[in-house]
């Protein structure tokens, strides 16, 4: 069950009732306002100017989350990582699973839909290396045995990456990605070009991305990666193996995230021969329904085949510093990012605060929750894994984001 909102009003967050604009207009998108504290308030009349206090944000988050779920965080602020002793509470691992372990800031969890802000930051890093705009039609860049419908043949890397597709989910059946591509679509929101979250379009992003590096360096002259792609007709865990390792070598090393080369979509660590990569599945961060109590958790899921919607397995660290990153134009142009924020691409959604627009994405699943929130100059992951800790509300974190600016 949820926790009662009355904690968030005890840390001195107050939500009010939001405004919701909308428009008909592909490029404007809705927008959910803060308000602003009491002592945001009284700081704007009196013209006092202020500056952020990491410490005093993590407080907040370890406030709200302590003695509730199980959770890591990590503040990034201007490219310098902030948290409170391990940056998080609770447990791991449980002592009666063995391996007994805390969670924390350095612990990997689930980041669930979460990763699909990763796949769009390779999604622009390949189109930028081969010179495509992102309004590239992606039926270029499909298994050569799948005959796409005239609608499908419509998209573009920009309607896939913004969830404006219509395309029809078939979930768990790998042999219907094919009927997804082939097959009809939803008339209404593939008209409108509304926007509605469906795993599809990263699953297919999953898939698609190999095929863009395949078809153009054979268009090199190196055919070597197509022939590989299309010897077998629907290889998933081959495009997901190629999937896996762009992602890595274009996001994770550059961004220079620890072990980079083995970053994975499933359980990974150091195993029993003391070599970092893939470890059991039941050694992984468990997913509880409550923080205490002797219920055994869920085992982290090994991704294959849709690892470009889901599945991500890092701590809240990396993951900050990813985001981090990006923030600073380490890993995207300003441009890149600006599109990222104004098409909502691998984005849920903005607030609009009073320190500007914070775009964040979450994720929900096997008994976990995770927000990431880019408010410009300071970006937070936060990872629980119970699912008692509303983090999946952004605008709680955001409202604590914006509590922790003082008088300079």
């Amino acid at each position: 069950m949820k926790q009662p909102f009355f904690k968030s009003i005890s840390l001195g967050i107050f939500v009010a009732a939001l405004l919701f604009t909308t428009s008909c207009k592909e490029d404007l998108i809705p927008t959910e306002e803060l308000s602003q504290t009491a002592m945001g308030d009284e700081n704007a009349k009196l013209g006092i100017p202020t500056k952020f206090d990491a410490n005093g944000f993590a407080i907040r988050i370890e406030e709200l989350l302590e003695g509730e779920v199980g959770f890591g965080y990590a503040v990034y602020n201007n490219g310098v990582e902030f948290y409170r002793a391990n940056g998080g509470d609770g447990f791991a691992r449980k002592h009666f699973e063995g391996s007994f372990q805390l969670h924390g800031a350095i612990v990997k969890q689930e980041v669930l839909t979460t990763s699909q802000y990763v796949t769009a930051v390779a999604v622009l890093k390949i189109l930028k290396k081969y010179n495509l705009p992102i309004t590239t039609k992606v039926w270029n860049y499909l298994p050569k045995n799948w005959a796409p419908s005239s609608q499908f043949k419509e998209l573009d890397f920009e309607r896939l990456l913004a969830h404006k597709t219509g395309l029809i989910y078939y979930p768990n059946h790998w042999d219907k990605v094919k009927l997804t591509v082939e097959g009809p679509v939803d008339e209404s929101i593939f008209n409108a070009k509304t926007k509605q979250n469906n795993n599809v379009n990263y699953l297919l992003l999953g898939i698609i991305l190999p095929y863009v590096e395949a078809t153009e360096l054979k268009k090199q002259g190196n055919a070597a990666k197509w022939n590989e792609l299309n010897a077998t007709a629907e290889n998933f865990t081959l495009y997901g193996e190629h999937f896996r390792n762009i992602v890595r070598t274009n996001v994770f090393v550059p961004a220079g995230l620890e072990h980079a080369t083995v970053i994975d979509w499933q359980a990974w660590g150091q195993n029993p021969w003391g070599q970092m990569g893939p470890i059991s599945a039941g050694l992984s961060t468990q997913g509880y329904p409550a923080r205490n109590g002797d219920e055994p958790g869920i085992d982290k899921a090994i991704v294959r085949w849709d690892c470009g919607a889901t599945g991500l397995y890092l701590s809240a660290s990396q993951f900050g510093k990813l985001t981090s990153k990006v923030a600073q134009n380490e890993l995207l142009t300003v441009a890149e990012l600006n599109l990222m924020k104004t098409k909502l691409l691998g984005f849920d959604g903005k607030l609009t605060g009073t320190k500007g627009n914070y775009f964040y994405k979450t994720g929900v699943g096997y008994n976990c929750e995770t927000v990431f929130i880019d408010f410009g100059p300071v970006q937070v992951a936060v990872f629980a894994n119970s699912p008692q800790s509303d983090i999946s509300d952004p605008k709680i974190i955001a409202q604590m984001y914006e509590n922790s600016f003082v008088p300079l």
